[in-house]
């Protein structure tokens, strides 16, 4: 028997631990601007239910493939849950990526400290009151770690 097979997982506070510790680019997690895209996306997908109940309910009873287009009348109810998890996604993936950069030591990459700022700017300016302050802080985090290299 391989030593360690049966070993059990460690937990998630270990990990994040000694990930903080080196995350292979020598950053704390704290400090990377992908770990907190990926957690704003995941929170954006998880609030979606939340914020908005009627949209996902009505996307679930028209059985989720073709929903948002299936019905022109329900077609903006069912809009907004779709593009709320689609954005979330996106976010996910950028985050993903990003992350993978500032943990090989690169920093974020050229653009994204612009884009993060960019996309809150606007979002604000239309939506005062919502999330989209998020994007100031991880905007900061990526300029300071494409400072870096």
């Amino acid at each position: 028997m391989v030593e360690g097979a049966l070993a059990q997982p460690q937990p998630l506070a270990e990990r994040l631990d000694r990930h903080a510790a080196d995350p292979g680019g020598g950053q704390q997690v704290v400090r990377c601007s992908g770990f907190w895209t990926v957690v704003l996306a995941a929170v954006h997908v998880a609030a979606t239910p939340v914020f908005y109940p009627e949209s996902v309910r009505s996307i679930l009873d028209a059985r989720v493939l073709g929903a948002v287009d299936s019905d022109p009348a329900q077609a903006t109810l069912r809009g907004v849950a779709f593009w709320y998890v689609t954005v979330g996604l996106v976010l996910g993936l950028v985050g993903s990526s990003v992350m993978a950069a500032e943990r090989r030591g690169d920093g974020a990459p050229r653009g994204f400290a612009t884009l993060m700022a960019a996309t809150g700017l606007w979002g604000v300016v239309l939506s005062a009151v919502s999330g989209f302050w998020f994007s100031f802080p991880i905007a900061w985090l990526a300029r300071r770690s494409s400072r870096r290299r």
